[in-house]
């Protein structure tokens, strides 16, 4: 396969889904944009985790035409209270609050269930003629022109952009040289999901508890 002046995308999650949904408005129809990520071989996405999407990636995906199919599925963070205290604490002092509205009537963020999101971005992204390859980038050469990406399937793309969208710790970034620097905080944590007896109101209570370093409980 060849097909000149493409987009390659590799990663087919928020960041990479979005962004070929925003190339493709801002370029037209006359570029080739396609996404390769093994993980568009599920239908649905079976994705387990939820994500908080804060109002400007909110108003991007509402950019991009996709908000509206997921909103319903969406949960306003209307208010968050961080603490520090042990779980048999009569009381716990709080440290930190996060509540508000960037604009009225326009929470601060959302709770989405992470499949929700990628499945709406998908179907856009077919609806938008953008290629979908259920397959990882292999590996890619540059040359005077641009870039040959070569995919795990075998197929060759000569593209003028490559853009590694495969996560935190990115293989395609590693393989282009490009560094990053960071730091441990020697810092813990565990993560719960939890049923409510009660409405919790758009507050989710974040617990830091001396045993574990952190506890996220929403």
């Amino acid at each position: 396969m060849s097909a000149q002046r493409s987009i390659v995308i590799g990663g087919g999650a928020f960041a990479g889904l979005a962004l070929a949904l925003a190339l493709r408005q801002g370029l037209g129809a006359d570029i080739p944009i396609i996404v390769a990520d093994p993980a568009l071989a599920l239908r649905p996405s079976r994705d387990p985790r939820a994500t908080a999407i804060v109002a400007a990636c909110r108003r991007l995906f509402d950019a991009i035409g996709v908000w509206d199919q997921v909103a319903g599925q969406a949960q306003p963070i209307l208010d968050m209270v961080v603490t520090d205290s042990k779980l048999e604490d009569a009381t716990r002092p709080v440290f930190l609050t996060f509540a508000g509205h960037v604009e009225p009537g326009e929470p601060f963020a959302h709770m989405v269930e992470n499949r929700h999101l990628i499945d709406v971005l998908v179907a856009r992204a077919e609806a938008e003629a953008i290629e979908l390859r259920a397959t990882a980038v292999a590996s890619f050469d540059s040359r005077n022109q641009g870039i040959d990406v070569t995919l795990a399937d075998g197929s060759v793309i000569a593209a003028s952009l490559l853009v590694a969208a495969d996560g935190a710790r990115s293989k395609l970034r590693e393989r282009a040289g490009i560094a990053t620097h960071g730091w441990d905080y020697d810092q813990s944590g565990i993560v719960v999901t939890v049923g409510h007896e009660r409405d919790h109101h758009g507050a989710p209570k974040n617990i830091s508890c001396p045993q574990v370093r952190s506890r996220s409980c929403r």
